[in-house]
């Protein structure tokens, strides 16, 4: 299998090429919003469980896409493996693939100030506060906001989204069931540059607003979460990896609780995680770390729903249901074995 070399700037196109090239057996769970197929790989051996290793529900997270597909090349395991390396297949190949699938026609602009002009020609206005902006295009919204240096302009969207559908959730009901997408200028990000990446969130039926590693377990799961869970019913996975970015931070890892193996098992593993991160020499953030990257930027889990881990400094214990949006990847693969974020 000819695995590109570790380059940041892989494409949707560039993942799909690479798994057809892998020689492995291929299934399609289902298709991305835009038609792309859902595909996994399978590797390993026929021994049970399985092992299903994951990433890309977040595009601007290209490590994880690249990481499960070099795992793909290099795991050797007696265990039945499936590899599905990429969860947003539209998101991941950036602003002119989203705004042309939205707007029904090929739309090819070179930069995000381009993207605005686009979208206030094209698309309707729905709300705006200072510099940031939501519109919507044909069936889909996006968000656009001013480019900041590192994640800044992306967290500072999410969470606004986050908080404003809370708040004052009319706002935003003409998106209501529609896919919403950040287009994410960040600067000096390697892998994510101004028109490179998208961030893909679903404002569901109710308003809330979700991304594509939600919706776990929900019937109203778009089409990538929904292929994702029927691998998982039908593989019914012992361990699932699904692999994200540190977003400008070090290694940390929510972990969750099992139905059927005892919690200690999990920390002896999330345990021999870090001491291969620290053997290396990687970076690392602490539970205390994370609480406060959290507490500037909420994207996600709240805090106070979390609890620490004493026997693994970068790990906690995450309680996801608690947010009342359903699972994660994370914390529905916890229910066929273990499984981890990372």
């Amino acid at each position: 299998m000819d695995i590109p070399l570790p380059d940041p700037n892989l494409t949707t196109s560039d993942v799909l090429d690479a798994l057809q090239a892998s020689g492995k057996l291929l299934r399609e769970w289902g298709h991305a919003i835009d038609g792309t197929p859902m595909l996994a790989a399978r590797a390993g051996g026929d021994k049970q469980p399985a092992i299903f290793i994951t990433a890309g529900s977040h595009a601007i997270e290209p490590a994880g896409v690249y990481a499960a597909l070099n795992l793909l090349q290099m795991l050797d395991t007696e265990h039945e493996v499936h590899v599905l390396p990429l969860r947003d297949p539209l998101g991941f190949a950036g602003t002119n693939c989203c705004l042309s699938f939205a707007g029904g026609h090929e739309v090819e602009v070179h930069d995000h100030r381009a993207a605005l002009d686009y979208l206030s020609a094209h698309g309707e206005l729905i709300w705006r506060e200072g510099e940031m902006r939501v519109f919507k295009l044909g069936d889909a919204g996006f968000i656009w906001n001013t480019p900041m240096p590192g994640y800044r302009s992306f967290r500072s969207a999410h969470s606004r989204m986050l908080s404003l559908t809370r708040e004052n959730p009319d706002v935003l009901k003409p998106l209501w069931n529609t896919s919403v997408i950040i287009l994410c200028p960040m600067m000096g990000v390697d892998g994510c540059g101004e028109m490179q990446r998208c961030w893909h969130s679903v404002l569901s039926a109710k308003g809330e607003w979700l991304h594509l590693n939600r919706f776990f377990g929900r019937d109203d799961a778009p089409p990538e979460v929904a292929a994702v869970d029927r691998l998982m019913q039908t593989v019914r996975p012992g361990l699932t990896c699904d692999l994200h970015e540190c977003n400008e931070e070090g290694f940390w890892m929510p972990l969750h609780t099992p139905e059927k193996i005892p919690e200690q098992v999990v920390v002896d593993m999330a345990r021999a995680y870090f001491d291969y991160i620290h053997a290396r020499g990687y970076p690392v953030t602490t539970y205390e770390e994370w609480l406060a990257m959290q507490r500037a930027f909420p994207i996600g889990n709240p805090p106070g729903r979390n609890r620490s881990e004493p026997g693994v400094p970068e790990a906690f214990w995450s309680n996801v249901l608690q947010t009342g949006e359903g699972h994660n990847l994370g914390s529905y693969a916890s229910l066929f074995g273990i499984g981890f974020d990372t």
